[in-house]
């Protein structure tokens, strides 16, 4: 007799405005500086959620534009008012949590995490953080899901 476990787990999609372009660039390999530094926003992502969570991904981050209306609509700032690159970035975790309580808690624990800017974003940044909170400035929002 078989038995079949089914084993759900968060999934959780991350929508932000900086460059987090996973390159797996870095300076043992010689790489130029600009994908080292795309790599390095990536592992700041990543090492930032890995404190609480195992994160587990299939695919690296993907970027679109997105009209005005669509960052509004996902919780962007106020302040980006025109077209813009979004990374996308979807994984799952290794347990379940309740989405909005997942949520809060990726708002809690990347707010005001340095990032390096000047890359291929489009918004102007006056502060090298991801901003979770801030009604304006908000560069980085969530989506959590169960799978």
């Amino acid at each position: 007799m078989a038995v079949f476990l089914s084993v759900l787990n968060s999934v959780m999609k991350v929508y932000t405005l900086i460059d987090i372009t996973e390159t797996k660039a870095n300076k043992l390999r010689n790489n130029g500086k600009h994908e080292i530094d795309q790599q390095a926003n990536f592992n700041t992502l990543f090492n930032t959620i890995s404190f609480r969570f195992n994160p587990e991904w299939t695919e690296s981050p993907t970027v679109t534009e997105m009209t005005a209306k669509q960052l509004k609509d996902l919780g962007f700032g106020s302040e980006y008012k025109t077209k813009q690159k979004v990374w996308t970035w979807e994984f799952e975790l290794d347990r379940l949590v309740p989405g909005p309580f997942l949520v809060d808690l990726m708002k809690k624990d990347l707010d005001l995490i340095p990032i390096i800017t000047g890359l291929n974003e489009t918004i102007n940044i006056n502060t090298n953080v991801f901003r979770t909170t801030d009604p304006g400035t908000t560069n980085i929002v969530f989506e959590a899901s169960i799978n």
